[in-house]
């Protein structure tokens, strides 16, 4: 009986010498860390096929090092893959390159008998394109007359008239239509500087 307490004694004093010497806690703290590191090494490599234990498992073999950090190596960086720089000029020209939208060209204006005997008959009768008709009108210096100042030649008795500015308005109108459909502005092509706008064709 009192070997046994003599032991107990023993033992709780060795017990105490390990708990009060900082060395040894050190040293077991160090192989709790390394058997800890062995045992999740293992859960996860079991866990996740395809992956490497090496790391981890040296580094739970070295043990703790200076510091109490364990050095990782870089990651490499994917290969084939690198920046480009693109300078300010570069740019400047790729946007300089960009097409630009094209502007609709303005409506051109309306050709036709409709919108040239408004203007010859304008001139011929008051020297303005925008002047209205006058279907009496006579030429002193000519034959011509009417609206169109057509002349008797050319009028060659149409409708039983042996002037134009004798025939209706509406007569004059067919007559001066019928011209323009055989010769189109032929006809009144001296007063043409009136008519006509500067860069305007027929």
């Amino acid at each position: 009986m009192a070997g046994r307490t003599a032991g107990f004694a023993h033992a709780r004093a060795t017990g105490a010498w390990f708990s009060a010497s900082p060395r040894v806690q050190r040293l077991v703290g160090a192989q709790i860390a390394v058997l800890l590191g062995v045992g999740v090494t293992g859960v996860v490599a079991h866990r996740v096929p395809g992956t490497s234990p090496a790391p981890l498992a040296l580094a739970t073999a070295v043990g703790p090092v200076a510091g109490g950090e364990v050095g990782v190596g870089d990651t490499p960086s994917p290969a084939g893959v690198r920046r480009v720089e693109v300078s300010h000029s570069e740019r400047r020209h790729a946007k300089a390159a960009r097409p630009t939208p094209s502007r609709k060209p303005s409506p051109a204006p309306p050709k036709g008998w409709a919108y040239w005997s408004v203007r010859i008959r304008g001139c011929e009768s008051h020297g303005r394109p925008d002047a209205p008709p006058d279907y009496k009108a006579q030429n002193p210096d000519s034959t011509a007359s009417g609206a169109y100042q057509i002349l008797d030649t050319t009028w060659a008795g149409r409708y039983g008239m042996d002037h134009a500015s004798d025939a209706t308005p509406e007569q004059q109108e067919a007559a001066a239509a019928d011209l323009y459909r055989r010769h189109g502005t032929a006809d009144w092509a001296a007063s043409a500087p009136c008519w006509r706008a500067p860069k305007e064709k027929k």
